[in-house]
């Protein structure tokens, strides 16, 4: 250790920084058939040999200082690239050391000022790979780099944006161009099948025009969204941005017989994704080849009087691609045949010198250039059938985001049979995947991320059936430790969509093995619950499970629900997908409730958790949030909701839980449940009745007006339906604990429930309190019922919120009892029940 740095002066010897240098990328040379060297023999070397140097802070010098300081540079390149093979921790001792070294550089060894921009941009690929995030390592090395090597650029540029530091690349990167200019060269190599296909200059410059492009929409966009910030911005180097992407799109189209198919897709893709702050093309005064190439299109939509100089833009450069691209095969009508690697034998620079992976790319934006719309859909007949040609070339991956593009062409004529063609494709490559397949011998992986996208295209496009999904996924579940929310939720819809061709039960199973996967530790959240974290993705994992029919274990139950004691306020995201939550919440316990009726733990997990735990707590809030923004002064609460559909639907989901005629649980879980779900009931019906009255005088100021109804949805019908129910579960209730024996258990039931009888049969002569009390003039549950059968004669008229034969029947016939048949009735059974007869007995009506 002290020959290698000398403890007080961190003194680095020429002897040993050669002798580590040499050894390390000994290490990672795994040329000429050498094989990898063990990671915890790098490791150690790492630790022991290069850390030491790393931390160094002087040179020896009795040596060159310039080898000394290129020596170290090469370490450093080495040591980075080795960070990345170990999988170093970004935040651990190693890569510290190294981002240390070349932070203080300038204090220390000063070596990168003898660094090369190939050796600059290795450092900074490698870096970002590791995870390194700190700007300030990175800087230094961003000052190294040469616009004369585009590679070096376009290798650094990569890097940066693939990590979102797009900010380093505009205002680090993009400034030091200094107008340079570059002729063809090829790097010394060649490639895999003859010397046209060595790698040159210009297809570097087709890379650094798509990060460009990449780098300046991200900080755009990012900068639109960040109001707040906008002042304090540094403001962005507009000229240099200008000057490189013109001088790139000059050496390019100067080289166009070099450039090949998949080429001319990007440098077309990169043109349209600039943000409309940069689509107009500067500084072409020097750039004749790019004026003279967009002239030659004879491109429409020019403003008389304009030199087409000052108005060419981005999507005509962008048209210029796409026209190179068609140019070879504008009278062609059909794709060639393709030969065995899925390449069509085609003139080079071609939409047929693409590769399959690459062709489906450019479908999304094939109608947003300019161009006559019969053009438009021959070329994009002309990919879309040429795509389809080759899909037995392409991997899965690829199938997948052809796929994902084919919603642009939704509704055409060729979408259909596409979209078939696709889906089976990938159907068979999921099941050449499959566990009877050889792995060693498949010759397709099948990547996760594509597996959950192609899970969301088969429920978006309600594909009928694609059983290598199904397969795949049966024994792809169980090996799975987690699933996050999302992916589960994709999982599970898809399997709801195919299951009827592809097998319920089946898909069934296999959605039961992805439930018990649900939930990753750092999406509990606490005790919330997955529905406060996710309720979007939650509400559609449950429709899913209703529509498959899969019973859920109580774990999963609990899950989803959470903690539920003391729950009060819940997130925007609730008020907005208002329907959603509460109808699919609802509709799922209650399906869920008739899965296992004789599970009496299971049956108690769903009403503590989910009904008594969430559902009520939601539709409570969200009705009150809506009855106080309603009856306010300001009137500030849509009137367009569905939260009165939800007073039904929750009434309903509760019924089964109560089972007031005691089908599967006791007279006193009965007495228990119906006590503890009153009190929600209670203040449910006092703001429906609040909301009823200010829905009742709103319309009769609208029917005098002569205005269309303000409402999406009458409240005051499913006032009454709440009612009927509520009514019913107490009555009936309080008669099974009538005749529930004179023990002294029955005794004390019986008690309770004529108290709680006696309560409700007060509630519904009670008027609306508090704040609201103004608004609603002294209504009450009663009152609202027999305003709404007023009829002709009385008060002067017959009201326009009069209840009609078809909302009478509506109320009686969804209801899960009959009205007439009760064995106790209530006031409010009563009546609707006398004056519902009237109604329909009405032939005026």
């Amino acid at each position: 250790m002290l020959k290698q740095c000398l403890l007080q002066r961190c003194l680095v010897q020429y002897r040993s920084l050669m002798s580590v240098a040499d050894k390390l990328n000994g290490m990672l040379d795994t040329r000429q058939g050498k094989g990898f060297t063990p990671r915890e023999t790098l490791k150690n070397h790492l630790r022991s040999e290069v850390m030491p140097l790393l931390k160094g802070t002087k040179l020896d010098r009795r040596h060159d200082s310039i080898t000394f300081r290129r020596s170290m540079s090469q370490l450093v390149r080495d040591a980075a690239f080795a960070a990345v093979v170990v999988h170093a921790n970004p935040t651990g001792a190693f890569v510290t050391s190294l981002t240390e070294c070349i932070k203080h550089d300038h204090e220390r060894m000063r070596f990168i000022s003898y660094m090369t921009s190939a050796q600059s941009s290795r450092v900074i690929a490698h870096l970002c790979k590791a995870g390194v995030r700190d700007s300030a390592a990175l800087s230094p090395l961003i000052s190294r780099l040469d616009f004369n090597e585009l590679k070096e650029i376009s290798r650094a540029m990569f890097a940066l944006v693939e990590e979102g530091k797009c900010n380093e690349v505009i205002f680090l990167i993009v400034p030091m161009y200094c107008g340079e200019k570059w002729t063809l060269t090829y790097d010394a190599g060649r490639g895999h099948t003859n010397t046209e296909n060595r790698n040159c200059n210009v297809f570097e410059a087709v890379r650094v025009v798509r990060v460009l492009s990449k780098a300046v929409r991200s900080v755009v966009e990012r900068r639109r969204t960040d109001v707040e910030a906008q002042g304090s911005l540094s403001p962005l180097p507009i000229e240099s941005i200008q000057r490189l992407r013109t001088s790139l799109a000059n050496f390019i189209i100067e080289n166009t017989q070099v450039l090949r198919g998949a080429h001319w897709i990007n440098f077309t893709r990169a043109m349209m994704h600039f943000p409309q702050e940069f689509k107009l093309v500067k500084y072409l005064e020097d750039y004749s080849p790019v004026v003279r190439a967009v002239e030659a299109l004879q491109l429409p939509n020019r403003g008389a009087g304009q030199q087409l100089i000052d108005t060419i833009d981005t999507t005509d450069l962008a048209a210029l691609g796409m026209s190179r691209l068609f140019e070879p095969v504008k009278h062609m009508k059909r794709p060639q045949q393709s030969s065995e690697s899925g390449m069509s034998e085609g003139p080079r620079g071609s939409i047929l010198d693409v590769p399959p992976s690459e062709l489906s790319k450019i479908i999304p934006i094939i109608e947003h250039l300019p161009s006559s719309k019969s053009i438009q859909q021959l070329r994009l007949q002309f990919v879309v059938d040429t795509v389809v040609k080759r899909l037995e070339f392409m991997n899965f991956a690829d199938v997948v985001h052809f796929l994902h593009v084919l919603r642009n062409i939704e509704g055409s004529a060729q979408f259909s049979t596409s979209l078939d063609a696709a889906v089976n494709v990938a159907s068979k490559r999921l099941l050449e995947a499959g566990p009877d397949c050889d792995v060693s011998s498949a010759p397709y992986r099948i990547p996760y991320a594509r597996l959950v996208q192609l899970a969301t295209l088969l429920s978006a496009f309600r594909v009928k059936s694609c059983v290598g999904f199904v397969t795949y996924l049966s024994y792809l579940a169980p090996t799975l430790r987690s699933l996050r929310v999302g992916d589960a939720t994709a999982f599970m819809c898809a399997l709801a969509t195919i299951a009827p061709k592809d097998g319920q039960e089946l898909c069934a199973n296999v959605g039961k093995e992805i439930l018990d996967r649900v939930g990753v530790d750092s999406e509990r959240g606490g005790n919330a619950g997955l529905f406060m974290t996710f309720p979007i993705s939650c509400v559609k994992l449950l429709r899913a499970v209703v529509i498959l029919n899969t019973v859920p274990s109580s774990n999963f139950v609990s899950l989803m629900f959470g903690d539920t004691e003391g729950r009060t306020q819940f997130s925007e995201e609730f008020c907005v997908e208002e329907t959603s939550v509460l109808f699919d919440v609802s509709r799922s316990l209650y399906h869920f409730s008739r899965m296992r009726p004789g599970d009496m733990a299971w049956n108690e997990t769903l009403w503590s958790k989910g009904v008594m735990g969430f559902l009520l707590p939601l539709l409570h809030y969200l009705s009150s949030i809506w009855r106080d923004g309603l009856v306010s002064p300001a009137g500030k609460s849509p009137r367009v909701t569905y939260i009165p559909i939800a007073w039904r639907s929750a009434a309903e989901t509760i019924f089964p839980f109560v089972d007031v005629n005691l089908d599967v649980i006791s007279l006193k879980t009965m007495q228990a449940r119906l006590e503890e779900v009153y009190p929600s009931c209670r203040d449910i019906i006092l703001m429906a009745v609040d909301v009823a009255d200010a829905q009742m005088r709103l319309r009769e100021g609208d029917t005098v007006a002569g205005e269309p109804i303000s409402y999406s949805s009458n409240a005051f019908i499913h006032l009454v339906y709440f009612l009927l129910m509520v009514e019913h579960m107490i009555y009936h209730a309080t008669w099974q604990a009538e005749m529930g024996g004179n023990t002294e258990d029955g005794a004390t039931l019986r008690e309770k429930m004529q108290e709680l009888k006696g309560n409700y049969n007060t509630l519904i002569s009670t008027s609306c309190i508090g704040k609201t009390g103004a608004q609603c003039g002294g209504a009450t549950a009663l009152s609202l019922l027999e305003k709404a059968f007023v009829q002709d004669g009385e008060d002067g008229g017959k009201s326009p919120f009069c209840l009609s034969r078809s909302e009478v029947l509506e109320i009686t016939t969804n209801l899960p009892f009959a009205l007439t048949l009760v064995v106790s009735q209530g006031p409010v059974n009563e009546l609707f029940c006398e004056r519902a007869v009237s109604i329909m007995v009405n032939v005026d009506d």
